[in-house]
């Protein structure tokens, strides 16, 4: 059940572009961003590869998630890109909530 549940949410983030920049004041936040989702994707296929994931890298990264609201936008496009980029965070962050639920379930055993 649980592993249906971090397929879904895997397959889910996988199936989303990644949003475009729209100026260049949310270029660091973007870079950020797709370093975050970098780090789970190769924890992601570890797991896959049956190694076990870090839980150092296998975290919640709430400083992007602060930063992108903290941010003002001036623009129309760049509120829409940073509710993209919000959005996108939350779909990385169930993925990593449902990897770090299965291998805390695994560790148990």
């Amino acid at each position: 059940m649980n592993r249906r549940k971090l397929n879904r949410a895997w397959e889910t983030l996988r199936s989303l572009p990644m949003p475009a920049i729209a100026t260049d004041r949310l270029v660091d936040l973007h870079n950020d961003l797709t370093h975050y989702d970098m780090t789970i994707a190769e924890e992601m296929r570890e797991y896959l590869r049956g190694h076990p994931v870090n839980p150092y890298k296998l975290q919640v990264d709430m400083e992007i998630e602060e930063a992108l609201r903290a941010f003002k936008p001036e623009s129309a496009a760049e509120v829409e890109c940073r509710r993209e980029l919000l959005r996108y965070k939350r779909r990385v962050d169930d993925v990593v909530r449902e990897l770090m639920r299965i291998s805390q379930k695994e560790a148990s055993r």
